[in-house]
């Protein structure tokens, strides 16, 4: 999850940012990168996760529409990132949107993940991502993006949801699970079991 990529967007993209930001370059880019400040405790977010309130702005111009609680499935390379709308909880759908932003810095300190497009070097919306994880379910987070498996099968990193805790940052608060990973900021933690 630690990696820089790049996409190349839609045409239709290009005609918009072109509009709002003339005089530039005419390469637009997709860019995922992880949270470094995120808080993982042990080795592994459905039920609602808490985010801050949503911050959509009329002026943020992605190559996809999506709203905060919905879910995408990112993947590609650090060259040629991909990204796609996905059923929350279905086999394809790995993240969750917490926000979309104007510019990927005004996303919580917590989040797992953001993705960014640029036109001309300049950011022109951000969303704000979270593991798209669903009580019950596995994912595993040893590849380059985390996939969600059966909870069966073999993983590099595999963690199964136990249970989702509002209002505390307390991993040791998990009744079923040993550990968890904890977002501090929007006050969750989020209880698996290592498989």
């Amino acid at each position: 999850m630690n990696v820089l990529r790049r996409a190349a967007a839609a045409a239709a993209m290009a005609v918009v940012a072109a509009g709002v930001l003339g005089g530039c370059s005419s390469q637009i880019e997709g860019q995922a990168v992880p949270d470094a400040d995120a808080t993982a405790t042990s080795t592994a977010p459905s039920t609602s996760l808490p985010s801050t309130s949503p911050t959509t702005s009329p002026s943020t111009e992605l190559s996809i529409d999506v709203a905060p609680g919905e879910c995408i499935a990112l993947g590609g390379t650090v060259d040629d990132a991909t990204i796609d709308q996905a059923t929350c909880g279905s086999p394809s759908s790995n993240y969750k949107v917490v926000e979309v932003v104007d510019a990927s810095a005004m996303c919580p300190g917590d989040i797992d993940q953001t993705y960014y497009e640029s036109f001309g070097g300049v950011e022109v919306g951000a969303l704000c991502l979270d593991v798209d994880w669903v009580v019950g379910h596995c994912m595993d987070l040893g590849g380059e993006d985390p996939k969600r498996i059966e909870c069966g099968e073999p993983a590099i990193q595999g963690e199964e949801v136990t249970e989702i805790l509002l209002d505390t940052s307390d991993v040791n608060e998990c009744s079923i699970s040993g550990g968890g990973f904890v977002y501090r900021e929007r006050n969750f933690v989020v209880c698996t079991d290592t498989i």
